[in-house]
């Protein structure tokens, strides 16, 4: 199996774009892949997704409701929601409200089970105001350290 070390490398595969730098790579079937954990790396997008500052984009929230194993149904049930309502979000036709993309952002930390720091650290950070913004489904940029394989967003 050959392996290399790619400088930029859009991923697609969570549903969105991903610019991942300094990444590992590997020859599969004559295709090259990235190089990582999936399970880290899908729980890392996802921690990052909960805390950014700006709106989720539709392809964002399935991807957020995807990563807790749940159909339309079940998701939206959890926000007093029909699966109409999560499909509409989830294909662009119905904007969510920021206060139930707050609740979301929320349950997702209480479902990782996070620490009372970091519920506290995403309440400060985040404003109705911001999340009242239009999604912007900018790429985001992740570095990837070759040698611990950790995982930083790239400013």
């Amino acid at each position: 199996m050959e392996n290399k070390k790619t400088k930029t490398f859009i991923f697609k595969g969570l549903g969105f774009p991903i610019k991942l730098i300094d990444v590992s790579m590997k020859k599969m079937a004559g295709e090259w892949v990235v190089d990582l954990d999936m399970n880290k790396f899908q729980l890392f997008v996802l921690k990052f997704l909960i805390s950014k500052t700006s709106p989720l984009t539709k392809d964002e929230l399935r991807f957020i409701r995807k990563y807790l194993l749940m159909t339309t149904v079940e998701f939206g049930s959890l926000f007093d929601m029909t699966h109409t309502a999560v499909s509409q979000w989830e294909n662009g036709r119905r904007n969510i409200s920021p206060t139930l993309e707050l609740y979301i952002r929320l349950y997702v930390l209480d479902h990782l089970r996070v620490k009372d720091g970091e519920f506290r650290a995403l309440f400060r950070e985040l404003s109705l105001e911001k999340l009242s913004e239009k999604p912007t489904g900018k790429i985001h940029t992740l570095a990837v350290d070759a040698t611990t394989e950790d995982l930083k967003i790239a400013l």
